[in-house]
């Protein structure tokens, strides 16, 4: 997706991730993964990024960014804050449902993760219900349900 003006409309607030292909969610280790993002001023489409899950004892964690967006490309390019700010990863929306509570975003790889796929969605459920996934078969085959 390309349209600046949607994602800016759609991204803001919080995302669970849903199910995914990143091995960092599928470890065991990082539970209830979620997204917040929260548009920056200035020009452009920029936004802050935090990343957040539990731990197996309990612990919250948070991994802080910011995306920048790329109307040419359709990729935002996250970059991290402190100490991982020398991390950078590209990735783009490849859907967005109709009532915009289910987005599908494609990552690359990048130095330290491998390339993948995060669904993600807003509300009470865990599935997309009869909404099907636009996606090749393999990569849906590929997707591990959370929750």
């Amino acid at each position: 997706m390309r349209d600046a003006e949607i994602l800016r409309k759609t991204l803001p607030g919080q995302w669970r991730v849903l199910a995914t292909t990143f091995p960092m969610w599928l470890s065991g280790r990082r539970l209830e993964p979620a997204f917040t993002y929260e548009p920056l001023p200035g020009e452009g489409l920029a936004l802050r990024d935090t990343v957040s899950y539990r731990t197996r004892s309990g612990a919250r964690k948070r991994i802080e960014g910011v995306d920048r967006f790329d109307a040419g490309s359709g990729l935002f390019t996250w970059r991290g804050r402190g100490l991982l700010k020398v991390l950078a990863s590209r990735w783009r929306v490849v859907h967005l449902s109709d009532d915009r509570e289910l987005v599908v975003l494609t990552f690359e790889r990048s130095l330290v993760t491998p390339a993948g796929l995060d669904v993600i969605g807003r509300g009470a459920q865990d599935r997309p219900g009869g909404r099907p996934l636009p996606l090749p078969d393999e990569e849906i085959a590929g997707l591990r349900w959370l929750g």
